[in-house]
């Protein structure tokens, strides 16, 4: 009789294990995921945004799966609840970039308006000030950015470049606003793009520069920033004239956090 009850408990017992480990992973539990919560979105590196999202999303398919009957909630978690919907509202908005970017660029034009279109040689570069300064425009919290850049068309022939049509070109210093935007998701996160519009003086008179760059993603977690570009140049060159040109190009820039630029104006 003491044998029976023993294996009924020991079966009993299993049971128990087997319905507690059948449970299988609860991702609402996971403790990387709990701490991420108590961490603004803007102040994530990408890593742990990525991470947060993805484990936003498990969590969600797992209380949807496990349905249970509806229990009165206590206000904490209420207040739980209201910051995971304020957090879902704001998925798609882009990390607070921190830190100043100087950078050198080179391009190549690859369309041309008439005054352009004839020369045969040309050069097309910069450098490039990025910065963490931001300015909230309604939704939008577009970057300040500046560039001095450098732009030359010629002939190979030296004699028709002392013509009435010679060289084109010279300097111009320009100010802008960057919009990075999230465009498509992917396995390693946020495809994401940058829109900036710069103007200022060329060598004419004033004109336009619309840009379009997209980092590389190799770069993403080094402070040496690789990012493609395309460029749309819209120059004035006089009331009623103008001309311009696309241009596709490399941006090579480094990354200085406030920390290091305090630390080195700390040490001169």
């Amino acid at each position: 009789m003491l044998k029976i009850i023993k294996s009924k408990l020991l079966l009993n017992l299993l049971l128990i294990l087997s319905i507690t480990f059948g449970q299988g992973y609860n991702p609402c539990k996971d403790k990387r995921f709990l701490s991420l919560r108590n961490i603004d979105l803007d102040k994530m590196s990408d890593r742990q945004y990525n991470y947060f999202i993805k484990k936003e999303e498990e969590c969600s398919k797992y209380k949807t799966k496990m349905k249970r009957p509806k229990k009165k909630r206590s206000k904490n978690e209420n207040q739980n609840n209201r910051k995971t919907r304020k957090r879902k509202n704001s998925i798609k908005r882009t990390p607070k970039i921190k830190a100043y970017m100087p950078g050198v660029y080179f391009s190549s034009p690859v369309m041309r308006l008439q005054m352009t279109a004839d020369y045969d040689k040309t050069s097309i570069n910069g450098f490039k000030l990025e910065t963490p300064i931001s300015i909230d425009i309604g939704k939008l919290s577009p970057y300040l950015v500046f560039e001095f850049r450098s732009y030359n068309f010629s002939f190979s022939d030296s004699k028709e470049n002392e013509g009435p049509s010679g060289k084109f070109g010279g300097n111009a210093i320009l100010g802008g606003l960057k919009l990075p935007f999230n465009l498509l998701k992917t396995r390693n996160g946020w495809f994401r793009p940058e829109l900036s519009v710069m103007t200022g003086k060329f060598h004419f008179t004033k004109g336009l520069l619309l840009g379009l760059d997209i980092p590389q993603k190799l770069s993403e977690n080094s402070s040496i920033k690789i990012k493609y570009s395309a460029r749309l140049n819209i120059i004035q060159t006089d009331d009623n004239n103008g001309t311009g040109w696309l241009d596709l190009g490399i941006f090579f820039g480094y990354e200085l956090s406030e920390k290091l630029i305090s630390k080195i104006t700390d040490y001169f």
